[in-house]
């Protein structure tokens, strides 16, 4: 008696398959985790790749890395173009080079272990990101929020050293991640940080006094004090003692905007003011650079443009000036 032979089923390039095959994804992705692990990178970035790479392979419906072609790649490419952000609007132009830039180090990697015989990305072009200036605050702001601290009530020492670490240009995530074993009275060291930015951050003396006070505070209000101990807590009821989180952190500092009557003030302005403040002190450019932990430098040239926009203006000053009382 003859077998019954089920029909075929088409899956379209592109779109979801119902039930993958789990050997080819098993052994696809089993690259990909091979690729993470050769790659000397912080958490945060290899979580990105494994993201970027994760949103492609599903893309692909799991096809072999070895059958991807330049064609699949301008396609996804297309895809991530009309694919909408979180906020309903177009990816921007830096998130979709990213994800191109990760496939490209992937298959990169690919070829160079042999487990491809062509890299499909060689003819990538990458999209034109348009400059954008950097948006640092000006002094007065800064001031506004540093008033505003005043009636954040019983956590204004917390928040007023957290406030001093975010205006030495560390993002809040950053700053999410810090142990007091990061802190060796004059500086700060910044571990698993975007990039693998990860360095020594020295300190303002009077971020320093903020610091040894606020953790004066925490063993005088019966916190666990040690190596290990995160920096910066939670003092809300359902967490007090607990990690702070990065939504802790970007709600302190639109509540003192707020408290301030300032309009779109986030803490990652804080690092654009920091970075430009060192070029437009006369810090060397090289050394700013290392000090705000960029490493690209079209993207630190942007801070030493807007720095000489500020030099310029305050010349202009005073001259100026000096014409009106002549």
């Amino acid at each position: 008696m003859a077998r019954d032979i089920p029909e075929p089923t088409f899956i379209e390039f592109g779109q979801a398959a119902k039930e993958p095959v789990r050997v080819a994804e098993d052994l696809g992705w089993q690259r990909v985790v091979e690729f993470l692990r050769s790659r000397e990178l912080s958490a945060s970035t290899l979580k990105a790749y494994e993201r970027q790479l994760r949103l492609f392979y599903t893309w692909t419906q799991n096809k072999p890395w070895h059958d991807i072609t330049h064609r699949d790649i301008d396609r996804y490419k297309q895809y991530l173009k009309n694919r909408p952000s979180k906020r309903g609007g177009a990816l921007a132009p830096t998130t979709i080079n990213q994800a191109l830039a990760t496939l490209k180090s992937f298959f990169k990697w690919l070829t160079v272990k042999d487990y491809i015989t062509r890299n499909p990305t060689l003819t990538i072009e990458f999209l034109k990101e348009p400059a954008k200036p950097p948006r640092d605050l000006a002094e007065t702001q800064i001031n506004q929020l540093f008033e505003a601290l005043a009636y954040r009530g019983d956590s204004e020492v917390r928040d007023r050293a957290i406030l001093q670490v975010l205006s030495h240009g560390l993002r809040a995530r950053e700053v999410c991640g810090l142990d007091i074993s990061d802190y060796d009275g004059r500086r700060l060291r910044v571990r698993g940080a975007k990039w693998g930015s990860d360095g020594l951050v020295p300190l303002k003396p009077e971020a320093v006094a903020v610091l040894d006070s606020y953790l004066g505070w925490l063993v005088r209000h019966g916190f666990v004090v040690s190596q290990e101990t995160p920096l910066f807590i939670s003092l809300s009821n359902n967490s007090r003692g607990q990690r702070l989180g990065y939504s802790g952190i970007y709600e302190l500092v639109k509540d003192l905007a707020q408290a301030s009557e300032l309009e779109d003030i986030h803490p990652h302005r804080m690092r654009h003011t920091f970075a430009t403040s060192l070029v437009a002190a006369g810090m060397n450019p090289l050394l700013a650079k290392r000090a705000v932990r960029i490493r690209s430098d079209k993207i630190f040239a942007r801070y030493s443009d807007r720095a000489l926009d500020l030099k310029m203006e305050e010349a202009f000053e005073e001259i100026y000036g000096a014409s009106e009382e002549s």
